[in-house]
């Protein structure tokens, strides 16, 4: 009988280590859109003196939470931008960034998932951050230089925004427990998208407590998906939430669209609201439908705005 080969222990990490956020008052002017003619190539728009971009406030966010976490920069092994928001398809936001803060040359992509790229970049990250490396970088960056405009918005609110954290190890990180993305390609029979989005939700919710080993009576905080608030109240009444424990504040953080999570989260631990020890549930769904779920155990990692 062939002796079974031992069992390789489960390496362990530590979880949000820093957030960091990059809201920039609206008398910083944005870089110019350009279009045909007009565009002289990727050089000219990520220089900074050319404005406000995608890329220049990723890398604000990115250096407010490597800040609030006090990383290693050699101890970042990805770098994931979840944005709906390019300035250019290449490079990449992240290598923009990348390139900017002057970090190691690792892994570094932009992920696109309508209103929960962030979330998914973050599963992404997570993923990443089990099979062994010592840190990881997630972005979420919306700028109003898109490269086309979304549908029914011309002349309506552009998203402005971004907020990063840096996954990995030290005392002052909690834990990730848990994760779940999801999407449908085709249209369900006698259903909306909302209605979709928010079906695929409930059972992406269902499935990360279940793994986290929680319900969600043991949840502290519900930080909700802030550009679909009729949806969130809908789902918010049927799951019994507490007013006090469900964060839903369109007016502030519906245009900074897939980077709304992490800039409520960065709030959420300065204002009070979320205090070492505690657990925190993140929802994002949009356009496809997509959705995902994160549960996070909050420890005492620092938030820095830039």
């Amino acid at each position: 009988m062939s002796r079974r080969a031992p069992t390789k222990p489960r390496t362990t990490w530590g979880g949000v280590a820093g957030v960091g956020v990059y809201r920039p008052p609206a008398a910083v002017a944005d870089s110019p859109r350009l279009t045909g003619a007009d565009c002289l190539g990727v050089s000219y728009r990520v220089k900074a003196e050319s404005g406000l971009n995608t890329a220049s406030l990723a890398a604000g966010a990115a250096r407010a939470a490597l800040k609030a976490a006090r990383t290693n920069l050699a101890d970042i092994e990805l770098i994931v931008a979840g944005t709906t928001t390019p300035d250019v398809l290449w490079p990449s936001t992240a290598c923009l960034v990348q390139a900017d803060l002057g970090l190691p040359m690792v892994a570094s992509f932009d992920l696109y998932a309508a209103e929960a790229s962030l979330l998914t970049a973050f599963d992404v990250a997570s993923h990443y951050m089990a099979s062994g490396a010592r840190g990881a970088l997630v972005i979420g960056a919306e700028a109003a230089n898109q490269l086309v405009d979304f549908p029914g918005q011309s002349g309506g609110r552009h998203p402005r925004g971004a907020s990063a954290v840096v996954l990995g190890g030290g005392s002052q990180a909690g834990a990730v427990l848990a994760t779940a993305t999801g999407g449908r390609a085709t249209q369900e029979a006698h259903a909306s998208n909302g209605e979709a989005a928010l079906r695929g939700l409930s059972q992406a919710i269902k499935d990360c407590l279940g793994r986290a080993g929680l319900v969600l009576s043991e949840v502290d905080l519900v930080i909700a998906e802030q550009t679909a608030p009729d949806l969130m109240r809908t789902f918010a009444r049927a799951a019994d939430i507490a007013a006090e424990s469900f964060l839903l504040d369109p007016d502030r953080y519906a245009d900074t669209f897939a980077a709304a999570p992490f800039a409520v989260l960065h709030d959420a631990v300065k204002d009070g609201n979320l205090r070492e020890g505690q657990t925190v549930l993140l929802l994002s769904c949009g356009s496809g439908p997509v959705w995902a779920v994160a549960c996070l155990r909050w420890g005492s990692g620092g938030v820095a705005e830039w």
